[in-house]
């Protein structure tokens, strides 16, 4: 580093510095209730987007209270107060409030206040440290090469088959990406997002550090790993969704990391959410704060990787149960103390990312499983051990990372998704860990292994593709045991799981003995124990087509 840029970087620290000592704390403030709420879940286009109600509906999954934005009315008495509202979140219903010490003390005196997150003020988010270096790409430094070919972009794909779908024309198409990083810088210039930017493709941004919509002024690591997805440079960079659209959000601080990261990364998924975005991509984990920020308290412990109790486990908990795909890294905890998978990857529901080299074998640098409830982690790899990534002056690095095996495994669920939109988050990610090359033998290295698109497509075709109408899906449900004593069980076909149907079980007599509306699980049972014994029937119907199943009862 020049004198010149050391004096820049120590004015900008003094600068900060500065600001730190005039503001107040920031506290992630907690509502009861959502009552007196303007909104109805009968009209969710006033609070969500077209695309974002459709992507629920494709997936059966139902519009909320917890999709409202939050009480209005609350977020105007706190201001009244004089603290300063930063944000509102509707999946934690609450606001990160700006405020001094009297004047929180008035904001807890509120009827509606239900209390504070982790009963702590946000840590100090703008003092100098090692920040994203812990869970970014490892502490290696990029190494430039000039005239990489694409060869050599291709073998990460290759070993993931990934130009298959591409050769099949599903190449992003209308596929809205999120990436929550450190920034995006040069993004806005470098030649391989040339097409992406001519064709609009980046459809949003925003800063939730800066609180503004440029990306494209701080950090790189998003850059590095938004290229092994969205470049296209043909000879030197193509990505694995080259052809999709993104929503660009910067979520870290570069000078350092503290839980207001987590906080930013529950926004940052709760506007992806709002705009309709099907997966989001996330290279972040969170452990051990830096010392600058937070005392012990902060910190987490491998005990609470258990996928639903730090902030950011929580929010992607959130996220993946309103249908968004959301992969994450591992961690490169691997050859450090801490070991193992970082929060957000220890969530159960999200696709969590490993690495490997290019042999498929384990990297070492990539964090191990299980989460702390024992769940298997990671789910897959990819090539995170001398990954290509493109960098800011517009070429090809070589870095290694579980960092750039995440993304890569995002592109290619994005374009299995593509090519089977009927499908669920849930249904994608189990065909991608079904399709991996470990997937005999899973492990809390590699999990499944790198997946494979063309066995994940056999897979999809041979499992969830539509057999036919629905009243020969009908004709597969199956009702067990027969006769019946206690209870009757329904074995739905995975192709109608989600499906309204009427239920209704009728005597001989034709008497309704029981009836219900519902969506279709893998399993319905209809209990008997209080009937008399002699012949029963079964009525479904779904959609138009209807069917009578007999049984006797003992």
């Amino acid at each position: 580093m020049t004198r010149t840029l050391l004096i820049a970087a120590f004015s900008l620290f003094f600068i900060r510095a500065s600001a730190i000592a005039q503001s107040n704390p920031r506290y992630l403030v907690l509502f009861k209730d959502k009552s007196n709420t303007i909104y109805s879940i009968d009209k969710p286009a006033e609070f969500l987007s077209q695309r974002s109600i459709e992507r629920r509906k494709r997936q059966n999954i139902p519009v909320t209270t917890q999709d409202f934005p939050v009480n209005a009315g609350y977020l105007s008495a706190i201001k009244q107060i004089g603290a300063k509202v930063i944000y509102p979140t509707r999946w934690f219903n609450g606001a990160l409030v700006e405020a001094s010490a009297a004047q929180l003390a008035e904001i807890k005196k509120l009827a509606f206040y239900k209390g504070i997150e982790l009963n702590l003020p946000v840590a100090n988010i703008n003092a100098p440290s090692a920040g994203i270096a812990r869970v970014a790409a490892s502490q290696q430094k990029f190494g430039t090469t000039e005239d990489i070919n694409y060869g050599n972009m291709t073998a990460q794909l290759a070993l993931m088959e990934v130009p298959n779908l591409h050769n099949k024309g599903f190449q992003g198409q209308n596929m809205l990406i999120g990436i929550l990083d450190n920034g995006f810088s040069m993004a806005n210039e470098v030649a391989y997002f040339k097409q992406l930017r001519d064709e609009k493709r980046i459809v949003d941004t925003h800063d939730f550090l800066a609180r503004d919509g440029n990306v494209y002024n701080d950090g790189s690591h998003g850059l590095n790993v938004m290229s092994t997805i969205a470049a296209y440079l043909p000879g030197t960079l193509v990505g694995s969704a080259f052809k999709a659209s993104f929503a660009l959000y910067n979520t870290e601080n570069n000078f350092g990391e503290s839980p207001y990261e987590e906080i930013t990364w529950l926004l940052a998924a709760e506007r992806a959410d709002s705009l309709g975005v099907d997966v989001i991509n996330s290279s972040l984990g969170y452990t051990i704060f830096d010392d600058e920020f937070s005392t012990p308290a902060y910190n987490h412990t491998y005990q609470q990787m258990d996928g639903k109790t730090t902030i950011v486990s929580r929010a992607a908990r959130f996220a993946t149960r309103k249908g968004i795909l959301v992969v994450n890294s591992a961690g490169n905890e691997g050859t450090n103390s801490w070991r193992y998978i970082t929060a957000p990857a220890d969530v159960d529901s999200v696709l969590t990312v490993g690495a490997t080299g290019y042999n498929r074998e384990y990297a070492s640098l990539s964090s191990v499983g299980p989460n702390a409830a024992g769940i298997q982690k990671p789910d897959v790899a990819a090539v995170g051990a001398g990954a290509i990534v493109g960098n800011a002056s517009g070429g090809a690095s070589s870095g290694s990372g579980t960092s750039f095996s995440s993304p890569q495994v995002a592109g290619l669920a994005a374009i299995l998704w593509q090519a089977f939109p009927n499908l669920t988050a849930q249904q994608i990610i189990y065909a991608l860990k079904k399709s991996g090359h470990n997937a005999a033998n899973p492990d809390n290295l590699l999990g499944y292994g790198v997946p494979n698109a063309i066995k994940a497509q056999q897979i999809i075709e041979n499992e969830f593709s539509p057999l036919g109408t629905e009243k020969e899906l009908l004709s597969a449900v199956i009702l067990s045991p027969n006769p019946a004593q206690h209870e009757v069980v329904l074995s739905i076909p995975q192709t109608l799981v989600g499906k309204m149907a009427k239920v209704n079980l009728y005597a001989a007599s034709g008497a309704t003995m029981l009836s219900s509306v519902s969506r279709l699980t893998n399993i319905k049972t209809l209990p008997t124990a209080n009937l008399s014994s002699g012949l029963y029937m079964v009525h479904i119907r779904v959609d138009n087509q209807e069917r009578t199943l007999k049984f006797i009862k003992q």
